[in-house]
């Protein structure tokens, strides 16, 4: 089955209606869901990668998961202050045995990324820019979380890059998301560091399942409707790593602060420090009341695609401020993608 949107929403709209409709029942260990099997999904618009629905928004945990990735970390403890669940994924209670982080980004020369940047600037037309996730060792015993991507294969066709995200299991509801945010970001990264344009992004999965649990929430979420297209800035033309390194040194600044919270540094590129920001109105949320100060670092956000979130998330507003398809030139339509 072959599914293909512009936007992260048009795509799990699609994705919840027909495992709804179509999804056979499956009983695995982690609870009865429906699954569909063999399922293509393709994402045109990688940078609308965010859900401007009232349940799948998930900027703050989707950058905090990210930051993880980037960190080349596996430690429960910087996860759980964005997830907090993810300590039911965990053999030891202190570290994620499936992180992706170290997996994609040890040290030289197991840097995955790094190896695969180095060969699409050699070799634009290679077929061997894959990264490898899952590892024929991962079931030899009993772990409480395996990798459920097995390979991210980056192809550069007609001077632009392309992805390709193969997956042996994908939770629709908690998961997907997620991945689509995690992939389509690091399909920038690999883009600007090779120095030419995004292309499209495509998820491909053996088992697409929505655990029964979320059965209701998939049903609420189709009753929203159509949802604007608001894409994510584009990243800095440049090589992306100085940045990515100085953010990942500002979360673990931001998380592991007490009293103040830190101020992102002056020199950041607006790209990035938006997220910088994005990072203290999270940890700011973690104090009770405390929308003053969350207001007071909204002002310092630079582009006005994650106001939403924010507003939504500590209830800023009364409204659901949600933005609709007469929000002007911010909004993009589907006739404009």
């Amino acid at each position: 089955m072959y599914l293909a949107a512009d936007s992260l929403d048009d795509l799990l709209f699609k994705v919840y209606k027909q495992i709804l409709a179509r999804g056979t029942a499956i009983k695995p260990s982690k609870g009865d869901a429906r699954e569909t099997s063999g399922m293509l999904l393709k994402l045109s618009a990688p940078r609308v990668r965010l859900s401007r629905s009232e349940s799948r928004g998930l900027l703050f945990s989707c950058l905090g998961e990210l930051l993880w990735i980037l960190a080349g970390s596996n430690r429960l403890d910087f996860i759980q202050h964005y997830i907090p669940r993810y300590d039911e994924f965990s053999d030891d209670k202190k570290t994620i045995y499936g992180a992706y982080g170290p997996r994609l980004f040890g040290k030289t020369p197991n840097d995955q990324v790094a190896r695969v940047i180095q060969l699409l600037k050699d070799k634009q037309d290679s077929r061997q820019a894959v990264l490898q996730l899952f590892d024929r060792t991962d079931t030899l015993e009993f772990h409480r979380d395996v990798p459920c991507t097995c390979t991210l294969q980056f192809m550069v066709r007609d001077s632009r890059l392309h992805m390709l995200t193969s997956m042996r299991s994908n939770d629709a509801w908690l998961g997907l998301p997620h991945d689509v945010f995690t992939f389509t970001m690091l399909q920038e990264l690999v883009a600007r560091s090779v120095g030419i344009e995004l292309g499209e992004y495509k998820h491909a999965v053996g088992s697409l399942h929505l655990y029964d649990e979320h059965h209701d929430k998939a049903l609420q979420f189709l009753d929203e409707g159509w949802q604007t297209h608001r894409p994510m800035p584009p990243m800095p033309k440049s090589d992306p790593w100085v940045a990515v390194k100085g953010l990942v040194d500002f979360e673990k600044k931001v998380r592991t602060s007490h009293g103040s919270i830190p101020t992102p540094p002056a020199t950041m590129d607006p790209y990035w420090e938006d997220l910088a920001t994005l990072l203290t109105i999270h940890k700011a949320g973690l104090v009770p009341n405390n929308q003053p100060e969350i207001r007071r670092l909204k002002r310092r956000i630079h582009d006005d695609v994650y106001s939403t979130y924010i507003k939504r998330r500590y209830k800023l507003t009364t409204d659901k401020d949600q933005l609709s398809i007469f929000d002007g030139q911010a909004a993009l339509t589907k006739e404009t993608i």
